[in-house]
């Protein structure tokens, strides 16, 4: 089982993000929900409007009107 600490860093949980996305870990659909929910709100926390975090195929962006996107390719 994997835990989702609000403590990690953003980088930790895109990690976690990619890795649930290419199968390497197994998320339950209520983790996969909180997992998105503590990475927008570390984003609405700690990056700045516009800035931009892209890591595998997990981007986290935090628009210039403040809204906050999570987006797997």
């Amino acid at each position: 089982m994997v835990v989702i600490d609000p403590t990690l860093p953003i980088m930790e949980l895109l990690k976690m993000a990619a890795d649930n996305h290419h199968k390497r870990i197994e998320l339950a659909e209520d983790e996969k929900r909180e997992l998105i929910a503590l990475l927008k709100k570390k984003a609405m926390d700690e990056l700045e409007y516009g800035q931009e975090i892209e890591l595998d195929t997990v981007r986290l962006i935090r628009r210039v009107t403040g809204a906050v996107g999570v987006y797997f390719t």
